[in-house]
């Protein structure tokens, strides 16, 4: 069993560099420790299990590029391209282009047939929607390898808890 960790905070200025705690080694976290070392910073993340063990490690890692609309749009295009280069630069192997077909219900025929073979049930139309807009990666792989860049980079993991945050005065302190 770890002994808690306590991290004291006191007077301290606008020139101190304060510590950074990520609470969560998820999707959100291990993405966000790695682009912080990608800066110079060196962020301690902490977790109540592990890396990626509650839903960021279970999701069915299913991309799609051009899904989004108005606002949404340039974050689908932006995230598509990102997963493909971090896939490239962390070694994921699970990462792969997977085109998307649209797929109505119905009577199935010899065409919808023909296009995918592997869907069970009744199908009326089938179509290709895009044939390289599409991706899926293995959301625990993708959540470990950038935890893994991080840890190499000078991020540190703790398995527990933020018990909080207390502030008195000037100085704070936060328990793991």
């Amino acid at each position: 069993s770890l002994r808690p960790l306590h991290v004291v905070m006191s007077a301290l200025t606008a020139d101190d560099d304060l510590p950074i705690v990520i609470a969560g080694a998820g999707l959100h976290g291990a993405a966000l420790a790695y682009y912080l070392t990608q800066r110079g910073e060196k962020p301690l993340l902490v977790d109540r299990h592990s890396v990626a063990a509650a839903a960021s490690g279970k999701g069915g890692g299913f991309l799609a590029r051009d899904w989004g609309s108005g606002p949404t749009e340039q974050l689908h295009t932006t995230s598509f391209a990102l997963h493909q280069e971090l896939a490239e630069s962390l070694g994921i192997t699970s990462y792969r282009k997977i085109p998307v077909l649209s797929v109505t219900p119905c009577v199935r025929s010899k065409r919808t047939t023909d296009i995918c073979p592997w869907l069970d049930g009744e199908i009326a139309d089938s179509r290709w929607m895009d044939r390289d807009g599409g991706a899926q990666v293995a959301p625990h792989e993708l959540c470990t390898k950038l935890v893994e860049a991080a840890l190499s980079a000078g991020a540190s993991l703790r398995i527990g808890a933020v018990e909080g945050i207390e502030k008195s005065g000037g100085d704070a302190s936060m328990s793991v």
